[in-house]
């Protein structure tokens, strides 16, 4: 039992697992609910448990998806808005309520397990949609806003204080509830909470690698908060660059320069060219810009925000470093040799001494540094280094992580040019595969990396397999990338 778990968390835990076991049926779903809940609460009320009725209004903010029992847990409950409801909800009284409900067919208790990764079973609630949606309408107007608030407070304590990859089951399960309570807003003081909330846990779906989820997240809040706080509001910009990254992630390149450039817009004139968070904007849309063909505008983006933060923060701030870590790739792919040698080595080595190996802006640094000696055809020296940035990715993200993919197939580019065609297949081979199930099979980096697996298997000798792969990419190719695309020339020779 943790440091914020009542008795009956643990009583409740076993409870779930007990149904489990035990086979327990489950309430039929076709159960006229609509019509039997108002009875349900108004009998639980007689019996002194009026906080079932906030409980119930409560979780008619979110969705009808699986609520994680944590949201109700102590460490969340206490002095909470949940106390300053009519009737009020106290941490204290959540068992009670829960076991009424629970009596009454009202909600369900559930035992989540997590597919990958070796999480714990996670009990969780569910509650059958029609109730939720009937709730909510018979929920006194002036009290939505606070259950709203109270909603999204119970969200925010369930969230950690920094993204580690142990947080990513959690944060998928409260994502349908965080978009179901953007739904729920009604003014902006509302408003600012819920998006906060929302805008953070996108964040933390971006860094799990569901960029589908933080994209979906993040437009969401972003109208919201445009909506009722207005263009310009510090909330709807940090909603609106989320809404960038998760474009570009997702392969959406124009789209992603544009709200990038909107949102560096506005915080250069609301917030000021040297505000942290303009700093940020001026920093990320060097990604798309890269990938439109761009890259000496990307280097430009990356320089400013460098001299500016060394200026402002000390040449050796971890910030700064940051920004070098990924200037580093852009001095490679625009073949400025020069300035890729003098800084590469001095940033791997300055990340390792001042924010440590196995940080993210170090392992970033290791990254791109293989990158470029990938780049300048320097395949011995690539080598070691691109296997540092894969352990390094996949202990910070796991192993099948876009950011560990990506770094996988760069290590398999780095053995092929070494001759080591079996290891550089199998890797491009499992890179490929898990690209195609968590960016889709027509994703621009897919179908280049489908590219450069079909090419090596043909170095390998394996030329059947590798016409069939081209044969399936050739006409993605030509209508994702375009035929001139290197990609798309590659694959057609393949063929050929």
């Amino acid at each position: 039992m943790n440091a914020h778990q009542r008795p009956w968390d643990a009583a409740l835990t076993d409870t779930v697992h007990g149904q489990a076991v035990s086979g327990r049926p489950e309430r039929d779903p076709t159960h006229p609910v609509d019509s039997t809940w108002r009875l349900s609460l108004h009998a639980l009320a007689q019996q002194g448990l009026t906080s079932s009725t906030t409980l119930l209004r409560v979780l008619s903010c979110w969705s009808s998806a699986p609520v994680p029992m944590s949201l109700l847990s102590t460490h969340a409950m206490q002095d909470g808005l949940c106390g300053k409801l009519d009737p009020p909800l106290n941490a204290g009284g959540v068992e009670p309520a829960l076991r009424g409900l629970q009596d009454h067919s009202l909600v369900s208790l559930v035992s989540l397990v997590a597919t990958e990764g070796g999480q714990e079973a996670r009990p969780s609630i569910t509650t059958h949609e029609v109730v939720l949606k009937g709730v909510w309408a018979a929920a006194p107007e002036d009290q939505r806003p606070r259950l709203v608030m109270a909603a999204a407070q119970l969200l925010g304590r369930n969230l950690p204080d920094q993204w580690d990859a142990g947080a990513s089951y959690l944060v998928g399960l409260m994502v349908p509830h965080a978009a179901a309570l953007l739904e729920r807003i009604s003014d902006a003081e509302t408003a600012l909470s819920v998006v906060e909330v929302a805008t953070r846990l996108a964040g933390y779906a971006f860094e799990g690698g569901d960029y589908h989820a933080s994209l979906h997240l993040a437009e969401a809040a972003a109208h919201a908060a445009e909506n009722w706080l207005g263009r310009d509001d510090q909330a709807t910009l940090r909603a609106k660059h989320h809404t960038a990254m998760g474009l570009f992630r997702l392969g959406r390149f124009e789209e992603s320069e544009r709200v990038h450039r909107q949102v560096l817009n506005i915080r250069q004139r609301v917030l000021g060219p040297e505000h942290p968070e303009t700093l940020e904007s001026q920093q990320d849309i060097h990604e798309p810009l890269a990938q439109l063909q761009r890259p000496h505008e990307a280097v430009h983006a990356l320089r400013v925000t460098e001299e500016v933060r060394s200026r402002l923060l000390g040449d050796l701030h971890p910030a700064t470093l940051h920004t070098r870590a990924l200037l580093i790739e852009y001095l490679a792919t625009t073949d400025d040799a020069e300035a890729f040698q003098r800084l590469g080595p001095a940033t791997v080595a300055a990340c390792e001494e001042i924010v440590g190996i196995g940080s993210a802006t170090t392992v970033t640094a290791h990254h791109n540094y293989a990158f470029g000696l990938f780049h300048f055809g320097r395949l011995e020296e690539a080598e070691p280094v691109a296997r540092m940035a894969v352990e390094g990715r996949e202990n910070l993200h796991g192993a099948n992580h876009p950011l560990a993919l990506s770094a996988a197939v760069l290590l398999s580019w780095v053995l092929r040019g070494l001759g080591a065609l079996t290891e550089a297949a199998n890797l491009a081979r499992r890179v490929v595969d898990r690209q195609e199930l968590s960016l889709g099979a027509e994703h621009p980096y897919v179908l280049v990396n489908r590219t450069e697996l079909a090419s090596t298997l043909a170095m390998a000798g394996a030329a059947a397999e590798a016409k069939e792969l081209a044969r399936h990419n050739l006409p993605l190719c030509d209508r994702v990338l375009g035929a001139d695309h290197p990609a798309t020339v590659e694959t057609r020779r393949l063929i050929e």
